[in-house]
């Protein structure tokens, strides 16, 4: 049996993968790596270790990853250091004897994709086709929980739900499916060796259309109104949201921590088409049908979304 790496394990998509992998295996051995291993303390075990990991110092990364065997590279959220974050992290787990990367990349990766994210994970697809290692990629659709919680509740009062979205479709994910797809290669990297997966939701849906739904799941009219990209940094703007990431940021309202460039570059990206993909990639790989969006609004209408975890999912 192969030992697995989880970095960022104490996010919630690390925590949730991690969670997944005891829960189908209890004495799975893995290293979970983070820069807050006191966050992990109580999984430590004779078969899970929590080790320190910074980016910002990469001896730390390759001492983390030193035994393991297969790495879940969980994308970082620093713009402007994504990509040589992800670089480094690779280079670490070549020289600690690491044989296969699964990666947390963003539906819609290519070339002319305007969003930002998509310019980032596309340089780390790229680096990593270079590195030589065995590696999986994980094309991941907008979380159906970003959909419900921070897109369509906070238009709940107001019913207008503004984007620079334009008639752009996507197919949202759960959170939950993402994670189970991530575990399912995790368990067996060997028959994912090569593979790109789009992991999406199962419908393909316009912002009319998720507006609509909202409306239902609320029980109060919701229209949609596409607004110019300027308007929706304007908007943006007007809020306290920064313009450019920064990792000391506080949180928003909605407890997340995005800056307006990259969420209005991402709107952009669907209204031009780029989330437009619908796969049955997560069925393919889990078993399982991924869940549909109103289910996931039903489940989380009352919850915050930073207080979203495994436990309802």
């Amino acid at each position: 049996m192969s030992r697995i790496i989880i970095s960022g394990a104490s996010g919630d998509l690390g925590r949730r993968v991690t969670g997944l992998l005891l829960a189908a295996d209890p004495h799975r051995e893995l290293i979970l790596t983070t820069r807050t291993p006191e966050k992990l303390a109580g999984l430590a075990s004779d078969t899970v270790q929590i080790r320190h990991s910074d980016y910002q110092h990469p001896a730390s990364v390759q001492e983390a990853y030193v035994g393991g065997d297969t790495l879940f590279l969980i994308s970082g959220l620093n713009l402007g250091r994504r990509i040589s974050e992800h670089r480094g992290a690779i280079e670490a787990a070549q020289k600690a004897g690491v044989g296969h990367i699964v990666y947390t990349s963003v539906g819609g990766v290519q070339p002319g994709n305007p969003a930002l994210s998509a310019i980032d994970h596309h340089q780390t697809e790229l680096d990593l086709r270079a590195s030589g290692l065995k590696y999986t990629i994980l094309r991941n659709a907008l979380y159906a929980e970003i959909v419900s919680n921070i897109l369509v509740a906070p238009a709940v009062p107001s019913g207008i739900l503004a984007q620079a979205t334009g008639d752009g479709l996507l197919a949202p994910v759960a959170k939950g499916d993402v994670a189970r797809s991530a575990a399912a290669c995790l368990m067996d990297p060997a028959r994912h060796v090569g593979a790109v997966y789009e992991i999406t939701g199962p419908e393909l849906l316009d912002f009319h259309q998720i507006a609509a739904l909202g409306a239902q799941i609320h029980s109060t009219p919701i229209e949609y109104q596409p607004i110019t990209e300027r308007d929706r940094l304007a908007f943006f703007d007007s809020i306290g949201i920064p313009r450019t990431y920064d990792p000391n940021m506080p949180p928003s309202p909605d407890g997340h921590l995005w800056a307006s460039d990259e969420l209005v570059s991402a709107e952009v990206a669907v209204a031009q088409g780029y989330q437009a993909l619908l796969s049955h990639h997560v069925k393919q790989i889990t078993g399982r049908a991924p869940e549909p969006l109103r289910s996931v609004m039903e489940r989380v209408r009352e919850v915050r979304y930073d207080k979203i975890d495994a436990a309802i999912s």
